[in-house]
């Protein structure tokens, strides 16, 4: 696998990413608002659930995580949305608004990323909100 850059991150192949620090910085940016994070591999069609608030555990049976999270590993992965927004360039993120949620899916590679969900009004700004997931999943960003 190549070396991915986004924005001006770099990820080498070796680089694993810190889950628990991304969790920690989220909560303790929007403490309760923070609803889960889960990391995937589209190419394996597997996730693993980093966070999941705990009023959300009764809410959403096993099963139905399953189901949302692979229907998004399945419909949101980065080759699919740049095929389909082949015009615009490499995908870095992706925003989906529901009346319940925020969806940010980060890609870290073709077939890699991490979904966060947000309380319904978070605010979530663009590139900064990418850049600070990638900071507390990687480090200090490298000089472009």
């Amino acid at each position: 696998m190549p070396i991915d850059i986004i924005r001006n991150w770099t990820r080498s192949e070796g680089q694993t990413p810190d889950y628990q620090a991304l969790v920690a910085h989220l909560l303790d940016e929007h403490g309760d608002g923070l609803r889960w994070v889960a990391c995937f591999d589209s190419e394996r069609y597997s996730y693993n659930v980093e966070y999941i608030r705990d009023d959300l555990t009764t809410e959403l049976t096993t099963h139905d995580l399953d189901v949302v999270i692979h229907r998004t590993v399945a419909l949101f992965n980065r080759p699919y949305v740049e095929e389909v927004y082949t015009h615009l360039g490499d995908a870095q993120c992706l925003v989906l608004q529901h009346e319940r949620a925020t969806a940010v899916h980060i890609y870290l590679s073709d077939r890699e990323g991490v979904v966060v969900k947000l309380r319904a009004g978070i605010p979530v700004t663009l590139p900064e909100f990418v850049d600070e997931c990638l900071e507390a999943l990687y480090g200090e960003a490298e000089d472009e």
